[in-house]
């Protein structure tokens, strides 16, 4: 049966020809919808604007229009609408005639039955071959436009690498039809972008396509704005256009709306109002970057502003400024990343002594006073309630991290590996501005340097991390942390590492990068896949980090194995 309901317009001026058509199937159960019957042809072209039939049987005799003339007139106003002709004269100019006028079969009166169902299975078969057709134009139209979508992306990325890190003279194809000249330049990050794409089945072509086509339409295009996904950090869309502090102000609020955190994570929209051109591209990355820093840490919303300076004298005119706020969804704060007053900096750290008081706990096997100091002396515990910034974090959880790394690598080297695992979830937490996670995996790796290893794996336990293993092995492009996987199957986080490493010879997270490349390298050996779909085809949405694990893992880059495989 068809999904699809088709409707059917049948004209006759007689009363009980009209009635006989009518009765002659349940045409609901044939997937058909019969709209009231006609009287004559000048009514049915009345009718169709507003009806929309698909199929019209029609009387050939009737006053006013008769069945051939409106036949012609179907055909040449409304060539999609399937007709048939119905008479009671076995004429052969008649059945000639609606053949030569878009009819696709000609009835005599009576009417039975099996000729109509047959009649219209033929008329069926035409639109649903219509139909397909019109999806697979779509599907290829729609292909072409995120191709072309993806190739610009390409060009933008490259000219703005090429204004990062230089290297080579040749400048990237811009279409002319674009200008980049005078206009604002906004950046919109998302901090779960893998997330996002498994809703495309990690498609990076549509993820990228139905992002900028959104933002498109909130920024109100007008064909000279462009947008693109930075090829290296596909979690990143920059657009460039003409906008004032109101339009930009106001496509900000609208971003924050159209991708709810429930559903998105968090999102970030940089604002930078100062008038650029695309020679400056480089520059305004960097201090849209800098921007983003100043954030506060958490799973919320954000609007940041690059505000230029007040120029003083001497100083150059191109120096900013970051300002932050909450997304208005929130109550608005400021939080700013070298605030000193009323004891924030204590509250961030700045003023303990962490390496040398940290180091002589972790020596004395002070477990308590170790904690203490990390998460309460410096309030690190409630960073997010705090208004820590991203900066804040990033340094403060850089200090701890190399203190625990010298101290494991000096006193308890078996225990490498594991703080290496558990730095690469703290990496993948603070990536995501999930302060609780964050600071519950540096919480399992503190338990595990006391931890009483003497104790016997169950068998239990032992089923579970063969279940782990063979998930990891079956979903490796998912996004995986010691601490996710430790809730999901009920074990104790740091045993859990313990029990898979002493099983497997290898971390979780070393198991996981080993998968991943290894499908990476598969992926590879199609020359028509690009390297940025790959590292998202393996769970990395940042092409720069997926690089560089590659390269430590393999000895060469991406491009150079694939290149040698080639």
């Amino acid at each position: 049966m068809n999904a699809r309901i088709y409707r059917v317009l049948a004209a006759d001026d007689e009363y009980w020809s009209r009635e006989n058509i009518r009765n002659l199937l349940p045409w609901e159960e044939y997937s058909f919808e019969f709209l009231e019957p006609a009287c004559d042809g000048e009514e049915v072209l009345e009718r169709i604007p507003e009806e929309r039939p698909d199929i019209i049987l029609t009387d050939i005799n009737m006053p006013f229009l008769n069945g051939l003339e409106m036949l012609e007139r179907i055909h040449k106003e409304y060539p999609e609408i399937i007709t048939v002709a119905i008479s009671g004269y076995d004429d052969f100019q008649k059945v000639k005639g609606v053949f030569i006028s878009g009819g696709i079969d000609y009835l005599l009166k009576p009417v039975g039955k099996e000729e109509l169902i047959a009649v219209l299975t033929k008329a069926l078969g035409i639109l649903e071959e219509r139909e397909a057709k019109k999806e697979q134009d779509e599907s290829i139209r729609q292909q072409e436009y995120r191709l072309s979508s993806y190739l610009e992306d390409g060009e933008y990325s490259a000219l703005l690498s090429k204004k990062l890190y230089g290297g080579g003279d040749a400048q990237p194809h811009v279409s002319s039809t674009r200008t980049f000249s005078e206009v604002a330049t906004v950046m919109v990050k998302f901090y779960d972008i893998t997330e996002i794409a498994a809703g495309f089945n990690h498609d990076a072509l549509m993820t990228s396509f139905n992002i900028k086509s959104r933002l498109r339409e909130l920024f109100g295009d007008t064909g000279k704005t462009v947008i693109f996904n930075y090829r290296n950090k596909m979690s990143e869309f920059l657009l460039a256009g003409a906008a004032d502090a109101g339009k930009l102000e106001r496509f900000a609020a609208n971003v924050l709306r159209e991708f709810p955190l429930e559903t998105y994570g968090p999102v970030s929209v940089v604002l930078h109002e100062q008038a650029s051109s695309l020679d400056d591209i480089g520059t305004i990355y960097r201090e849209m970057i800098a921007a983003l820093m100043t954030r506060p840490f958490g799973r919320s919303h954000s609007i940041l502003h690059c505000i230029q300076k007040p120029q003083k004298p001497g100083e150059r005119e191109d120096l900013f400024y970051m300002d932050s706020c909450a997304a208005p969804l929130k109550e608005q704060t400021q939080p700013d990343a070298g605030n000193t007053q009323d004891g924030i900096s204590a509250c961030k750290g700045a003023d303990i002594r962490l390496e040398d008081e940290l180091s002589h706990l972790l020596s004395a096997k002070q477990k308590t006073a170790a904690e203490h100091l990390i998460f309460d002396a410096s309030c690190f515990a409630t960073c997010e309630e705090d208004g820590w910034t991203y900066l804040d974090v990033k340094q403060y959880v850089g200090r701890v991290t190399n203190i625990l790394y010298g101290f494991v690598r000096d006193r308890m080297p078996e225990l490498t590996a594991q703080i290496e695992e558990s730095m690469e979830n703290i990496d993948y937490y603070m990536k995501c501005l999930d302060a609780k996670s964050m600071i519950s995996s540096l919480r399992i790796f503190l338990d595990s340097l006391w931890a009483n290893d003497s104790r016997k794996d169950s068998d239990s336990v032992m089923a579970q991390v063969e279940h782990i293993h063979a998930y990891i092995e079956k979903s490796y492009y998912e996004t995986f942390t010691l601490t996710s996987l430790a809730e999901q199957y009920h074990v104790d986080a740091s045993y859990l590492s313990r029990t898979f490493s002493k099983t497997y010879g290898e971390t979780i997270t070393a198991f996981l990068t080993r998968t991943r490349m290894e499908h990476a390298i598969e992926l590879m050996r199609d020359p028509d896949r690009k390297l940025e779909t790959i590292s998202m085809l393996v769970g990395y949405d940042d092409y720069n980090y997926f690089s560089r694990v590659f390269r430590k893992k393999m000895g060469v880059s991406p491009s150079e194995y694939r290149g040698r495989m080639m």
